[in-house]
């Protein structure tokens, strides 16, 4: 058997090449004359695939170490009767890591107060759902939009439409990106939406470029100085507009979901579907390196505030954002997209970050330990 693979794809020599021939590919370059002899490709967000790539090829197989699939052509691959998986809520916990240190950033420089805020999240699937839950957990009022949702059995959680949940303090998106039927995605926020966000607002895109409408959010922008902007997609990845870029208060590229935890449970999730799949018997292999990162230090914590110094000690958003804009500036964007992403492959998520307990208030650990830390 041959399986091919993104070269970037976490622990994949460990899991796969017990199983067959094992060849690594770049995936923003990967051709259909690569992949003729394939019989499972297993790919990451930059790789498209469809007909153009795959047809005429002997795969059967194909898995994407990601949770969000719009660059897989699923009905051609239904069609051709070719085996799909995806990594579906892999990486749910460093999403919710990345939005919550955008609201410890937006307390600690723009005056925000979590306590007595409004959250509004678009998607309330596996990382809005998470994010939802958390934020509750700490007391917060929370409003979930999701039509897909609206109508299950979801415990005591109330939905509300577009319109309630953009009258939140935050509005947090958390959607797959969709062009077809009543519930498409694409530009679900725009121009009418993005001028009903509330003074002071902070809008924050972790999903998928193309879910906000970037034209209408850079002339908002222009007039809208209140509003805090956190983006981490883009449309065009990894060719985003630059000056785009420049005008919203966070923006990284495409990293909120990447971190070792996350691209270790996606490995995870690819190996046993494929095991299952071919019928094959082995255990899970672990990454070597995820090994305990150690107690993390913040240096010059603010009493009251030291539980949000710490989340940007952990993730620090703005330091990232100014290196990003400073690529873009440089002209150098689209080759620092990439650069950026692999070298936060090694991000620790909260959940594997220890903190001196003697550092916090009772009131801060209980927070902290929501948010995933623990206390040494």
């Amino acid at each position: 058997m041959k399986i091919f693979a993104d070269k970037n794809i976490l622990a994949v020599q460990a899991n796969f090449s017990r199983h067959g021939e094992l060849h690594f590919f770049d995936g923003r370059s990967v051709s259909q004359e690569d992949l003729i002899d394939a019989d499972a490709l297993l790919v990451r967000s930059i790789t498209s695939i469809d007909e153009s790539l795959i047809g005429g090829t002997k795969v059967r197989f194909v898995g994407t170490g990601t949770s969000g699939i719009d660059h897989v052509d699923t009905a051609y691959l239904r069609d051709a009767g070719i085996h799909f998986v995806d990594a579906k809520g892999s990486n749910a916990n460093a999403v919710v890591d990345y939005c919550f240190t955008a609201l410890a950033f937006a307390t600690l420089h723009r005056g925000f107060s979590l306590s007595g805020s409004r959250v509004g999240i678009v998607g309330a699937g596996a990382v809005g759902g998470l994010f939802a839950t958390k934020l509750e957990e700490l007391g917060v009022e929370v409003r979930c939009y999701d039509p897909f949702l609206v109508a299950a059995v979801q415990g005591n959680r109330k939905y509300y439409s577009l319109d309630e949940v953009l009258e939140c303090d935050v509005v947090s998106l958390h959607v797959p990106l969709t062009s077809a039927g009543v519930h498409s995605t694409l530009n679900l926020i725009g121009d009418a939406e993005l001028t009903a966000l509330t003074k002071n607002a902070i809008l924050i895109n972790a999903c998928r470029g193309g879910v906000v409408d970037e034209l209408a959010l850079k002339s908002l922008l222009l007039i809208r100085e209140d509003i805090m902007t956190v983006f981490d997609v883009w449309e065009n990845e990894p060719a985003i507009e630059s000056s785009l870029a420049q005008c919203v208060d966070i923006a990284t590229p495409h990293i909120a979901g990447y971190s070792a935890e996350a691209k270790s449970n996606a490995t995870k999730i690819l190996a046993l579907e494929f095991e299952r799949y071919f019928r094959l018997g082995a255990a899970i292999e672990e990454e070597a390196g995820n090994e305990n990162p150690g107690v993390l230090v913040v240096e010059d914590a603010p009493g009251e505030s030291a539980q949000w110094s710490t989340l940007l000690t952990a993730l620090p958003l703005d330091e990232l954002s100014e290196q990003f804009k400073r690529a873009l500036s440089d002209g150098v964007g689209t080759e620092a997209f990439d650069t950026f992403r692999q070298k936060l492959l090694t991000r620790r998520e909260f959940i594997s970050r220890p903190l001196r307990r003697d550092t916090y208030s009772l009131f801060q650990q209980q927070q902290l330990t929501v948010l995933g830390f623990r206390f040494e």
